[in-house]
Formats: C-alpha cells, structure tokens, sequence
C-alpha cells in the first residue's frame, strides 16, 4: 500500500511539473508573437507606451520646437535623467526633470536671457525645467554638431568633454568620440540612444 501510495504522488508532482513547464512554454511563446508581429499591435503600443510615456507634452513639444531639439531626444532625456518625475534632486544637487545642476541653470539664463531671473527651486517647475534643460541641449547639439557628443556632455560636462575630442585616444577628428573614458558616462549615451529609438519606433515612425 505504501509503496503505491509513493507511486502515485510521485506521478502526480511530474504530472504538475509538465503542466508548469507548458504553460512557461505557452507564455514564452505568447511573449515573442506579442513582442515581434502585428497579431496585438493594438495592446502591444499600450503597453510600451507605459514604458515611454508622454508626460509634459505641451511643454516638450513648444520648447523642442522652439529650440530646434528632436521631441524623442528631450523624452529619452527626461526618462533617463528623472523618469518623468519632477521633483527629483541629485546627491550631486541636479534638480528636476532634466536634472539641470543650479550653476548651469544659471549660466543658461545668463545665455539665453540676458539675465538670472529663476532661482534653483524654480528647477521643480516642470514647464521651466524643461525650456531650459531643451535649451541647453540644442546649445550643445550647436557646440559639437554631433547629437552623441552633445548627449555626452550633458551627462560629463562640457569640460570633459573638450578634454576627451582633443586627445586622440579617444577621437581622430575633434567631432565624433570613438571611446569614452567614464564608464558612466558611456551608458548614458547607450541608454539615451535607445530610448530616444524607442520613442521613435513608438510615437514617431508613422510621421517619418
């Protein structure tokens, strides 16, 4: 009886152990045909655009236009930088949606407007945060004409990024770096890049 007893319970932790293994199959196999065809494209864009939301459209898009900044590059920004939520503030002291440093916030306004009229807590301000985080990204897409380069400094600083188009161990022509020297510096441009191909793939391919 008892060696029955065993037979049958281990039967039935096997019969449980297909069953678990079939449905991790099935979902593995929902996952790539919802992921990889059209047959949920409806509930697919929904999910993503989860993922890589829209937030603060107005201000994105009057300010991306205004300053001549691709709207999927101020999106992938914020997402990076903050994930969209505004009143986030640095151990380094970078302050917002776009995490702008006070000091640059201030030189931006020297810039931009002739005069600092904005303190730092104005920084939580969405709509200011980010007219001056756009700004300050067609200002570095302006310096170096390259769209990484530019991505690069806004994490490394402008200093650093001078330093590195001037040695050749990191760039043959002063334009484009080949290496970055700070790692993450390097998966910033990464993640900023694909993000900002996402939004693209998302919001934008249809435009395009």
């Amino acid at each position: 009886m008892t060696e029955y007893y065993e037979e049958r319970r281990g039967r039935g932790h096997g019969g449980c152990g297909f069953v678990l293994t079939l449905i991790l199959v099935l979902l593995v196999i929902g996952g790539v045909l919802f992921f990889t065809t059209n047959l949920f494209a409806g509930y697919k864009n929904k999910v993503l655009e989860n993922f890589y939301p829209q937030k603060y459209s107005e201000y994105v898009s009057k300010y991306s236009a205004e300053f001549g900044v691709d709207e999927a590059l101020v999106y992938s920004v914020i997402r990076c930088e903050s994930g969209f939520r505004e009143e986030v503030e640095s151990q380094a002291g970078a302050i917002g949606l776009m995490q702008l440093m006070p000091e640059t916030f201030s030189w931006l306004q020297m810039h931009k407007d002739g005069e600092e009229t904005y303190s730092a807590s104005d920084l939580l301000n969405p709509e200011i945060n980010i007219e001056y985080g756009t700004y300050y990204l067609s200002w570095l897409i302006q310096k170096y004409g390259v769209e990484n380069t530019a991505v690069a400094a806004y994490n490394a600083g402008v200093t650093n990024v001078d330093s590195w188009l001037s040695d050749p161990a990191y760039s043959s022509n002063s334009k484009t770096l080949s290496s970055i020297p700070y790692h993450e510096t390097k998966e910033y441009v990464d993640k900023v890049e694909n993000t900002k191909k996402m939004y693209k793939e998302i919001y934008y391919s249809a435009k395009s």
